[in-house]
């Protein structure tokens, strides 16, 4: 006769089967930020161990990463997660890749978790959710304050108007041969560009349909372009050369995304004074491009979706927030990780400007259709045009207009 004997905790655990998990395939660009990316995954399946998380290798950027995921798709295997540019995030409505999160937020209130109308608007086409903003920058004003000072201006209270900031880079400039009055990045797409119509107060498109460079306000926003080589002392060198004259401190003025932030901090050091400063408006009511990953679940399965917008809004709450921010020099999409931030921001106060500009952030325009990548290349190569002196600013905006237009839906 067999004898049974009770099973032990070690011997049930081995006896019955595993604890079924929900598997998150998620996509997201640059290098980079794998290992920020992964700790956040990390911390998430620490605390929600029946979910895990696969990472594909990231794509080299934005664009690349819409490429890889359209033809994922019609293979029928896209990921389940992807961080798509949020200028983008049109491109996969249109193709109608992505839903929109009504059945993930239900009757949730994201105010009151953290997210404010502003934030929310980047994640958003035609006034539906279809994701939540995973990073988001905005571009700062670098400077360099020893050479500030010596031109004469005040490094606690820098302009903020294009005007006058044009007039000091213009003084610094003058400070000697070595010297670069001031560079302001063309970017790797239309995010720089954008930001010049922002300090407009102007969306690349109007409401009624008319193309910005196509607007006297417009052609005045482009020409600051032309104006900062001809009167600021920019000269048509690439964005890397320009970040590697800013660290040895030869660059008064450098115009890029905050993302940079880390980059300088440690680049820089204590060789000179530096520091951040919100972007100046060519108007009174001008504002600033905000840029980032919209965070979008691709998957139909409703097991996954619910995994994954728990990772969504885990990826997006105040402590993931605050370790982005501290790894990057991102601004916080939620409002409780100011809170987390406190004493960081007090003893790195560059990486605060961005997050101080949030109220007049413009959503990362993303073209209508499916050529906005096409549009944004059009742009790009327009404004390298004026920076090598081939077209003047005017030239270039009607060429821009005439380009755009025919790429746009019919």
């Amino acid at each position: 006769m067999k004898t049974l004997f009770p099973l032990t905790g070690l011997a049930l655990a081995a006896a019955l089967p595993a604890a079924a998990q929900t598997e998150l395939t998620v996509y997201h660009a640059w290098p980079h930020h794998a290992e920020w990316q992964q700790e956040i995954a990390d911390r998430f399946i620490a605390a929600n161990p029946d979910v895990s998380i696969d990472f594909q290798a990231p794509a080299p950027d934005y664009n690349e990463g819409l490429v890889s995921v359209i033809r994922q798709n019609l293979a029928g295997d896209p990921p389940d997660v992807f961080m798509v540019g949020s200028h983008l995030l049109g491109d996969l409505v249109a193709r109608d890749m992505v839903q929109p999160l009504d059945d993930m937020i239900g009757d949730t209130d994201l105010n009151a978790e953290g997210y404010t109308d502003a934030v929310l608007a980047f994640t958003q086409v035609n006034g539906t959710q279809y994701g939540l903003p995973w990073t988001s920058s905005t571009p700062v004003m670098f400077y360099n304050a020893e050479l500030v000072e010596q031109a004469g201006g005040d490094p606690d209270d820098l302009p903020d108007t294009w005007e006058e900031t044009i007039a000091l880079a213009a003084d610094i400039d003058a400070l000697g041969d070595d010297i670069m009055g001031m560079y302001y990045t063309p970017g790797d797409d239309d995010w720089m560009t954008q930001n010049l119509l922002a300090s407009a107060g102007l969306a690349p498109i109007a409401e009624d349909g008319t193309i910005a460079f196509d607007t006297d306000r417009g052609r005045e926003a482009i020409a600051l372009f032309e104006r900062f080589h001809d009167e600021g002392g920019q000269t048509a060198i690439s964005n890397n050369d320009a970040r590697q004259q800013m660290y040895a401190g030869k660059l008064g003025l450098y115009f890029n995304s905050t993302a940079a932030v880390r980059s300088f901090e440690r680049e820089i050091g204590d060789r000179f004074a530096w520091d951040t400063a919100q972007m100046p408006k060519l108007v009174d009511e001008g504002g600033v491009a905000s840029g980032g990953m919209a965070a979008v679940i691709l998957t139909d399965d409703p097991e996954k979706r619910a995994a994954a917008w728990d990772y969504l809004l885990f990826g997006t709450g105040p402590e993931a927030q605050a370790l982005v921010v501290e790894n990057t020099g991102y601004m916080p999409v939620n409002t409780g990780a100011l809170e987390v931030l406190g004493d960081f921001y007090q003893d790195h106060p560059q990486f605060e400007t961005s997050a101080q500009q949030t109220d007049r952030a413009y959503p990362w325009f993303g073209w209508p259709g499916q050529n906005g990548a096409r549009i944004s290349q059009i742009v790009l190569d327009r404004m390298a045009a004026i920076a090598n002196d081939q077209q003047s600013a005017e030239e270039a905006a009607a060429g821009m207009t005439e380009e755009i237009a025919a790429q746009l839906p019919q």
